[in-house]
């Protein structure tokens, strides 16, 4: 990744780009910048996401084929939706996975999902990425499970995905585990009882991702 300098409670953003096209914008703000780009999204947060609802015709769909038909068609609204998990991500350069540790609002510990997507680029106000659609769970026991392994099948079937990401995206996902077994990484210990500085301020969406916003409109 490109380097830009970010302190502990700078504010950024963490956005998702397909062909082009802006597909979400989260706000995060940064813990930590070392092996490891630490960032928290605190429960409330308010994000903005590409959606098919409201889109006429697809109603009646699933929301994973929802998601399918907006990625192969690139008609979509905008919607803006208040995250209610606390979360900690984990990004490394030059990986397709993304760790992310996740709390209930009352503090209790759900694991930890692995996002596999396109490898993280550092951009002046925050992170670019983009979601793959399979996924991993792992359990705060350490168990572990594929998500969306039919949803990727589907995606590589309508040619939205290559499925010669297939290799990779599983490359990486066993890399993860192994930080998992061997407790590393963003499976440390120190990282269960982590509780953001008291002092940042809630993270924002700027306006240019906010829906209307200029970020939306760029292609």
């Amino acid at each position: 990744m490109t380097h830009h300098t970010w302190r502990p409670g700078t504010r950024l953003v963490v956005q998702e780009r397909w062909h082009d096209h802006l597909w979400s914008a989260v706000p995060h703000v940064l813990v930590e910048d070392g092996d490891w780009c630490v960032t928290h999204v605190p429960v409330g947060t308010t994000a903005g996401y590409a959606s098919s609802v409201g889109v006429p015709g697809r109603d009646h769909l699933s929301r994973s084929e929802r998601k399918l038909v907006a990625m192969q068609t690139l008609v979509y609204e905008v919607v803006e939706r208040t995250i209610d998990l606390r979360t900690l991500h984990f990004f490394a350069p030059g990986s397709w996975a993304r760790v992310i540790l996740g709390w209930t609002p009352a503090g209790e510990f759900l694991g930890w999902y692995v996002n596999l997507e396109l490898p993280p680029v550092r951009m002046p106000d925050g992170i670019q990425t983009m979601d793959l659609v399979l996924d991993v769970q792992v359990l705060p026991d350490r168990s572990w499970t594929w998500k969306d392994r039919e949803d990727f099948e589907e995606a590589v079937r309508r040619g939205v995905l290559d499925g010669g990401l297939l290799a990779t995206l599983e490359d990486h996902a066993h890399r993860v585990l192994a930080q998992a077994t061997g407790r590393t990484g963003p499976f440390e210990a120190r990282w269960l009882d982590w509780r953001p500085d008291p002092t940042w301020p809630r993270p924002v969406l700027p306006s240019a991702y906010r829906p209307g916003g200029s970020g939306w409109s760029a292609r």
